[in-house]
């Protein structure tokens, strides 16, 4: 699996309920709101991985993937 922690500021960050309360607002721009989503799906695929669930864990790599993608600015992937 890729791993492109380094380029989201927040990739290290403890999810929480206090980091949940930092939700973009509905105002942010859609790279704003894919980079938040990146850092939630990032440290839940940790946690999965922690816990040996295989399956889980590359479901949310899959899903950290497709939001990085999108806070870079980048199309989200041809289906």
């Amino acid at each position: 699996m890729k791993d492109n922690t380094g380029h989201l500021h927040k990739a290290n960050a403890a999810l929480t309920a206090e980091s949940l309360q930092d939700t973009p607002p509905a105002s942010a721009s859609t790279e704003e709101t894919a980079a938040y989503i990146a850092d939630v799906t990032l440290e839940m695929r940790n946690i999965a991985n922690r816990a040996n669930m295989k399956f889980l864990a590359y479901l949310l790599e899959m899903s950290f993937q497709e939001a990085f993608d999108l806070a870079q600015g980048q199309c989200a992937r041809k289906r």
